[in-house]
């Protein structure tokens, strides 16, 4: 790890800081960084707390974000019956008031007398109505009823829903950064200038979008309010079975055998259901009687899987409790979110930026592109990730933190060189020449009065020189303004509080300058975390 990063300490006694944005010279510059080593004091590991990242909750059950009905468990086998029957079976059996908008269907090619294959085993009735969306089957609830359309008729149907937020203001996430989440991290559209409208009314949010953004959005909330080393936001609880199916082993003998008749035969071997995703394949070219040869013996599922679909140009992903073989590019947008815990890894905004960074550029992922199959990775507040991406992608997000944290526990903790505030250091500051010249004149009523060398108090440390510079612009018509450099000479705690100063005033932000000499508050911890390792110093 120590190879890709840069973990560095560096140690100066003659500071140079040009004053350009209040822009240092060097990375580990010490003057008007509130970050500085002069203050952050080290804490000794046995005075630290170390803290435990939970594994538990996993998921957020999606039962819980629709109503009883659509939640409660159901035993149903459909083995090619009409779809006019299974609407029959949810008016009649499941005594659901049951809306069917048969003229969107029928734009979409659905008819009634379509076959259905599908099985729910005491599994919740919202599992079925979403596998139906393989079939161009949309659902939402409206009035008690549930309304069954096309996916473009669906997408005219939006609601809005309100979401108090007033618990988690206090839990330290702030009201733009949680709204920029819930856009960039719960699908849906957001883009249009009445698409995803939203509207924060003191700790209440409304929010315009349709059904299954909804249940996204809920789900996410809900996981920032608790959550594990990995929670998925809105992921049926049933998941964690195909994923273990994943890691089993399987014996395959396939020579000239159709595509469909080789996809049931690794479900009965490895007992999950598997599916093909017939939309998705019929917009490419492959048939489900395609001929497949394979012979693999003693493979994990997943290997399997990649050997029989790859050179077809498929691909399979798990949604709603079924293993789905799919089309590539169905599958990159099958994206999912996750709050992953990294309260051991980073502590402050910055080794949240530092961690981020790094997560982005070492998964085989895109991350906020113009492309669809691009993701989103958010760090809300520091100790808390978001991201959103394939499963894939997320497994591979998971590991590179379990690797974080095994490297920290395997490095020694070594405390950071404590540099004396009250050493001399000469610093330089390239101001605009009335700053400067006001400075010049203030700075030693301003900051530590009686500590600079004047007539008076001719045994005093502090001393300021006036020198002018050049205007640092090539075209100097564009940019008279005439710049000038302060040469001080003071202790390390005057220099930090004359770098808190000027960058205050020159960002209009009111200052303390008594403020820099205070310790910087730590968060308790047993060693170092990895987020402040990533940030060079």
């Amino acid at each position: 790890m120590e190879s890709r990063f840069a973990w560095r300490n560096l140690y100066t006694t003659t500071i140079f800081t040009m004053i350009l944005g209040l822009a240092p010279c060097t990375s580990s510059t010490l003057l008007g960084q509130e970050n500085s080593v002069l203050n952050e004091a080290e804490i000794a590991p046995d005075q630290m707390e170390s803290i435990e990242i939970a594994d538990d909750p996993k998921t957020v059950d999606p039962a819980t974000l629709v109503s009883a009905q659509l939640a409660a468990p159901v035993t149903v086998k459909l083995d090619g019956e009409p779809l006019k029957k299974l609407f029959s079976w949810l008016q009649q059996e499941q005594s659901l008031n049951l809306l069917v908008d048969y003229q969107a269907l029928a734009a979409v090619k659905v008819l009634e007398t379509e076959p259905v294959y599908e099985e729910l085993s005491e599994a919740p009735l919202y599992l079925l109505l979403n596998r139906l969306e393989r079939m161009g089957i949309s659902w939402y609830e409206q009035d008690n009823s549930l309304v069954l359309t096309s996916r473009p008729e669906y997408l005219k149907h939006d609601r809005t829903s309100s979401y108090h937020l007033g618990d988690l203001f206090d839990a330290g996430y702030q009201p733009a950064d949680l709204l920029n989440l819930i856009r960039q991290c719960s699908g849906g559209r957001w883009s249009g200038t009445q698409e995803g409208f939203t509207v924060l009314l003191g700790d209440v949010v409304f929010i315009r979008q349709q059904d299954d953004t909804h249940r996204e959005i809920a789900g996410l909330l809900s996981a920032l309010r608790k959550h594990g080393r990995r929670t998925f936001t809105m992921d049926s609880p049933g998941q964690e079975k195909l994923r273990t199916a994943l890691e089993q082993k399987l014996t395959v003998d396939f020579q000239e055998t159709p595509l469909v008749i080789a996809v049931q035969e690794i479900s009965r071997l490895a007992q999950i259901p598997i599916r093909l995703d017939r939309i998705a394949m019929t917009a490419g070219t492959v048939r489900e009687r395609a001929p497949v040869t394979l012979t693999l013996t003693e493979q994990k599922l997943g290997s399997v899987l990649g050997s029989l679909l790859s050179n077809l140009g498929l691909s399979w992903s798990l949604r709603d409790e079924v293993l789905w073989i799919t089309s590539y590019e169905s599958a990159n947008k099958n994206h999912k979110t996750a709050v992953f815990d990294v309260r051991d890894l980073c502590s402050d905004s910055q080794e949240s930026m530092a961690l981020k960074k790094a997560i982005e550029t070492q998964t085989r992922a895109s991350w906020k592109t113009q492309d669809d199959r691009a993701g989103s990775l958010e760090v809300p507040k520091p100790g808390v990730l978001v991201a959103r991406h394939t499963e894939s992608v997320l497994d591979e997000v998971l590991q590179l933190l379990e690797n974080y944290r095994i490297a920290l526990k395997a490095s020694k903790f070594r405390p950071e060189k404590t540099l004396d505030p009250a050493e001399l250091v000469t610093g330089y500051y390239r101001l605009t020449e009335s700053m400067a010249r006001d400075l010049s004149r203030l700075l030693p009523d301003l900051i530590l009065p009686g500590t600079w060398s004047s007539e008076q108090n001719r045994g005093g440390p502090g001393t300021i020189r006036l020198i002018a510079a050049e205007s640092g612009t090539a075209d100097v018509k564009q940019n008279p303004t005439p710049y000038a450099v302060l040469v001080i000479r003071q202790t390390r705690a005057a220099h930090q509080s004359i770098g808190k100063l000027i960058s205050s005033l020159r960002g209009s932000q009111p200052v303390d300058p008594e403020a820099a000499l205070q310790p910087a508050r730590k968060t308790d911890r047993q060693r170092e975390s990895f987020g402040r390792r990533l940030i060079p110093r």
